[in-house]
């Protein structure tokens, strides 16, 4: 639900904290209920990461202007080039998500801002976060092909 005015963010420290800003985030789009994004520093040529939100419910996009100017939540959601994910302490999704799921399952509301798109996603467990060694690593990345058992 965009905008949310009642949102809290707190932060979510992890590898990709100080990446500088604004940072490139890309969908690779959803591999057997993973939600999976790219995020590359905007200098050529530097920190490039993979993300896998597991057990994911609910994926958004958002254009990234509508996104800084629109009233949803604290300012905490924006990224300052400190920690780069944020984790939403409360949120009308995560208020109705506990209200219509029939099974009841916790689900956890993430952020990750980019400078072109910012996403937003609901799973059920911290974000897998896998470094890459250049962007092109990161552009080439196959979910469906993942070393780590969350894939094929």
């Amino acid at each position: 639900m965009f905008p949310d005015s009642t949102l809290k963010w707190r932060p979510f420290p992890s590898i990709i904290d100080g990446i500088k800003p604004p940072p490139f985030a890309l969908s690779k789009g959803m591999w057997r209920g993973a939600f999976n994004l790219i995020v590359v520093e905007c200098v050529p040529g530097t920190r490039a990461y993979g993300i896998e939100i597991i057990g994911c419910q609910v994926d958004a996009a958002f254009e990234e202007m509508i996104y800084s100017i629109a009233n949803h939540g604290d300012r905490a959601g924006a990224y300052d080039g400190g920690v780069y994910i944020k984790e939403a302490e409360t949120s009308h999704l995560l208020d109705l998500w506990a209200r219509i799921d029939p099974f009841k399952r916790k689900v956890r509301h993430f952020s990750f801002v980019g400078g072109d798109h910012c996403y937003e996603a609901l799973g059920t467990t911290d974000p897998v976060i896998r470094a890459f060694a250049s962007p092109e690593e990161a552009y080439a990345w196959r979910p469906d092909r993942d070393v780590e058992g969350h894939g094929t």
